[in-house]
Order: C-alpha cells, then structure tokens, then sequence
C-alpha cells in the first residue's frame, strides 16, 4: 500500500509581502532601467530562488508588486451601487495621489518602451483592482440599479478615467482645496447619463 505523501511546507505569506515591498521601492528609486531581482533580493532578505518559485521573472514579480497596493477596491460592497462607486472614486483618487499609486502609471509609461513589461501586462490584461471594478457595477445591474443592457466596461471606465485624469491633470494644491463634493458630482453625472442612454436601446457589452 502506497505511503500517504505529507503537505508540503506551506508558503509564508510574509515572504511575499517582503518581495512585493521590496519590489516597489527599488522600482521607485532605480526605475525600470534599474531594476533587478538581485536588488529585490538583497533588500528583502529574500533568496533570488524563492523569487523564481512565485514570478517567472523580474517583469512579471514587478507587475504583481504594483498592482497589489490597488486590491483594496476588491473589498468594496456596501449593498448599493452610488455609494460603492463613491467609495471607489474617493479610494482611487486618494490612492494615485500616493508615491505608491503614482508607480501604476510610471509601470504604463515603461511597459510602452519595454517588450518584457508589455509582455507581463498581456498576460494579466484585468487585474484584480480592474476586475473588481467592473464586479460593483455588475453588481448594481442584478439589484437594477442599472438597466440590464448597460455596458458594465463604460460604467467603471468612466468613474476610473475621469478620477485618474483629474488627478493626473490638476495641480496639488488645486486638489487639495477642491469642492469635497467633487467625486459626488462625477458618480451621479455617470450614472445620470447612463440611465438615460438606456432610453435609447444599443447592444449589450459587457468587455
């Protein structure tokens, strides 16, 4: 009779967070053009074979590193659709106003000039904070909320874009002492205007 194989040694969460932290802040400091595994190794205490075991490559562990501090949005579901559009638009903005935040569109910017980095993003083309974007506005459809045929894609590109491009484009004290009822005005201006193109029929799409 065939011996019973024991577990094998569970992962340490620990390490991956060390990796991912580490990740950022050499990416932060050298760049893309600076950064390596070696680095990441050095900084985390961390073997570069224990790298290998949980990213393929320098690419792939700095796309996970990145994108891991945007997984908050995965947490939102108050049960109604403006307030957890609100709570994502506020999160969103606040959290690209961080040196953290700031690293998704530096890592955009880089992966246009990088084959390896393009490479990484095609093969995770909805990360999780992206996904569960879209996961709210689905939501909202099945309480109807929304309309059945909405696009669910054009509902969180539009809250997603307009909180990126606002913050991207308009200076730091400007957002500081901004109308607090900003993200207000653009949740319901989107979910205004697309309740009313529902009155007008068009395909589903659901991207």
């Amino acid at each position: 009779m065939a011996k019973a194989q024991r577990p094998g040694r569970p992962r340490d969460p620990g390490v991956e967070r060390r990796a991912l932290c580490a990740a950022r802040a050499v990416y932060a400091e050298r760049g893309w053009s600076g950064f390596s595994l070696d680095e990441v190794a050095r900084r985390s205490g961390i073997g570069k074979g224990s790298l290998y075991l949980r990213w393929a490559d320098k690419a792939a562990l700095l796309v996970a590193a990145v994108r891991e501090r945007a997984a908050f949005i995965s947490e939102i579901d108050t049960g109604s659709l403006r307030q957890d559009l609100l709570e994502f638009a506020r999160g969103w903005r606040d959290y690209l106003r961080t040196d953290e935040g700031a690293l998704i569109f530096r890592l955009g910017v880089d992966a246009t000039f990088s084959p390896q980095l393009a490479q990484a993003f095609a093969e995770d083309p909805y990360p999780e904070h992206i996904r569960a974007t879209r996961a709210i506005v689905r939501r909202g459809i099945s309480r109807g909320e929304l309309p059945a045929h909405t696009s669910v894609a054009l509902v969180a590109d539009l809250v997603a874009g307009a909180v990126t491009n606002h913050v991207h484009t308009t200076p730091a004290h400007l957002l500081d002492s901004q109308n607090p009822d900003h993200v207000d005005d653009l949740v319901d201006v989107v979910l205004a205007g697309t309740r009313k193109r529902s009155e007008v029929p068009t395909g589903t799409s659901d991207l």
